[in-house]
């Protein structure tokens, strides 16, 4: 199997985890508020990551190397890209993060255009309208009240912020692995939602945390977020982001919708309508297209 194929195979698991997360953040949010949850997943995560290097399943060398670029996809992802999509989940159903997510791939490519100066010709111009009609119109279409002006907003600023750091991601797996980026991410990550945390709680945080490890579904929900989600599926899609260009490895968040809106119907029963059904087979023909349609030399 060559390095491409490595790659998009990294990049389905990947988003398959990344799309039972939402299910997974948003049944912890019913027993713990939103920081308390950041705390609880990334004391797992970090615990997961060292029990990796103690155990030498995998290598950490950071001596010699600049840290600032993992230190600033740190700052990006983890910090405030979950500060903004917990938040996001809180006040908007699973259902519609799903959707909401699948404009990811089309900001990535904004973010492309102006970063790394791939410009999108007229046809993907026309998608990237497409895609924006499909989250309008499932704005609207919302009548139950859950969905609310400040999820609609914190989810856009998480995914504009994962943007940034896909397109970094690139830059900075010429001189880190997979591992020793998410490594560093999510040691950061760990140090900022504690400080955070405990500025926000003092002390309280910890008896918070553990009064919250009492509910089973909490317990099972941090220790797939640290650990499977965290871990194994950024590390997975830091690979894929070194082995495929960035256009071509965030169009698999298209899987992580269907997962994230399956789960959401099925499991948390949310509403799935005629307009949401419309939505999302317009956001995603919108992202599907940015791709489709990008012109050679912006995706080789």
């Amino acid at each position: 199997m060559n390095d491409e194929k490595k790659g998009m195979l990294a990049a389905g698991i990947a988003y398959t985890i990344f799309g039972l997360s939402y299910l997974f953040s948003k049944m912890a949010l019913g027993v713990a508020e939103p920081m308390i949850l950041l705390l609880a997943r990334f004391s797992v995560t970090l615990i997961v990551l060292n029990l990796l290097v103690a155990t030498r399943v995998l290598k950490l060398n950071l001596k010699g190397k600049n840290l600032m670029g993992p230190i600033l996809l740190g700052i990006l992802q983890p910090s405030l890209y979950f500060v903004l999509e917990n938040y996001g989940l809180k006040y908007t159903t699973t259902s519609f993060t799903g959707l909401m997510s699948s404009v990811s791939p089309v900001l990535i490519t904004i973010v492309g255009a102006l970063t790394l100066r791939e410009r999108p010709n007229a046809k993907q111009w026309l998608c990237i309208a497409v895609s924006v009609m499909g989250v309008l119109l499932v704005s609207m279409g919302t009548n139950s009240g859950e969905n609310t002006v400040l999820g609609i907003l914190c989810l856009l600023g998480s995914y504009a912020t994962g943007a940034f750091y896909a397109v970094l991601v690139r830059k900075f797996s010429k001189v880190f692995s997979a591992f020793e980026l998410t490594y560093v991410m999510f040691t950061l990550g760990f140090v900022f939602f504690a400080v955070l945390t405990f500025a926000q709680y003092g002390t309280g945080a910890v008896g918070a945390v553990a009064e919250a490890c009492t509910d089973g579904k909490f317990i099972l929900s941090v220790l797939y977020l640290g650990g499977l989600s965290s871990v194994g599926a950024y590390m997975l899609a830091n690979y894929s982001i070194a082995r495929l260009t960035v256009a071509r490895a965030s169009i698999f968040n298209c899987l992580s919708t269907v997962v994230s809106v399956l789960s959401g119907v099925i499991i948390m029963k949310d509403s799935f309508t005629w307009i949401s059904a419309l939505s999302c087979v317009l956001i995603l023909s919108g992202v599907w297209g940015v791709n489709r349609f990008a012109d050679p030399e912006t995706i080789e």
